[in-house]
């Protein structure tokens, strides 16, 4: 993205839900995983998703990088919300295809932070702009491992390794008035799932993966 020029972009989905039927509160126990205990079970549903994306290109080049640029990211429901800073270089690239590398920080809500590092390409073919990403995050800890423990002490870590992958387009719309100049249909995949929820799940009672889908609204100024 040239320097000087910005992008946002407000996303939508759904998202898988796990639940924990007739659970037993544990309290005093927070290692306590959904079905430990007698006549509990695992249901799912799906919930609202809503993200706002804020991306500002900051140089035109820097070394042997054609480009960078900083972006915001916000996110809910992630356990309970996530934000995120990150800084992405352009990497040499032809007219039509491009790539970048990026890094970030993840704010996290109780006893660390998030950190990851990403790859993406994109191919423009006329108004669609093809694109894919991978990331891997170390991520934070989630709240289900630290519900129960004592609040008044340092809450326990418990960081682990996700992989992500996104496919999409960017198509972009004719030039009207109050419309938005972009839309933006996504699918991901992230591996291992990490349940958003105030439940701990075994790792052999769900799906290893999840997927979801997103559509997103963007403009350009």
């Amino acid at each position: 993205m040239p320097a000087g020029k910005s992008q946002a972009t407000l996303g939508m989905g759904r998202q898988r839900l796990w639940t924990c039927d007739h659970y037993q509160n544990e309290s005093s126990d927070a290692n306590h995983a959904c079905t430990d205990s007698s006549g509990e079970s695992i249901s799912h549903g799906q919930i609202f998703k809503g993200s706002l994306d804020y991306k500002l290109g900051v140089k035109d080049s820097w070394g042997p990088f054609p480009g960078a640029e900083i972006e915001w990211h916000l996110e809910a429901p992630t356990n309970p919300a996530s934000m995120e800073f990150s800084l992405y270089l352009a990497m040499p690239a032809g007219k039509t295809f491009g790539h970048k590398m990026g890094a970030g920080w993840g704010i996290g809500a109780w006893a660390d932070n998030s950190f990851f590092m990403e790859y993406a390409a994109s191919k423009s073919m006329g108004r669609p702009t093809f694109f894919g990403n991978v990331r891997a995050t170390y991520l934070a800890t989630q709240i289900g491992q630290v519900l129960g423990d004592d609040f008044s002490k340092p809450l326990p870590s418990n960081q682990i390794l996700v992989l992500q992958a996104g496919f999409g387009l960017s198509y972009r719309l004719p030039n009207w008035i109050i419309i938005p100049d972009f839309i933006i249909p996504q699918f991901n995949v992230t591996l291992p799932q990490v349940p958003s929820g105030e439940r701990m799940f075994r790792r052999e009672d769900i799906p290893l993966a999840q997927w979801d889908l997103n559509f997103g609204f963007g403009w350009s100024y």
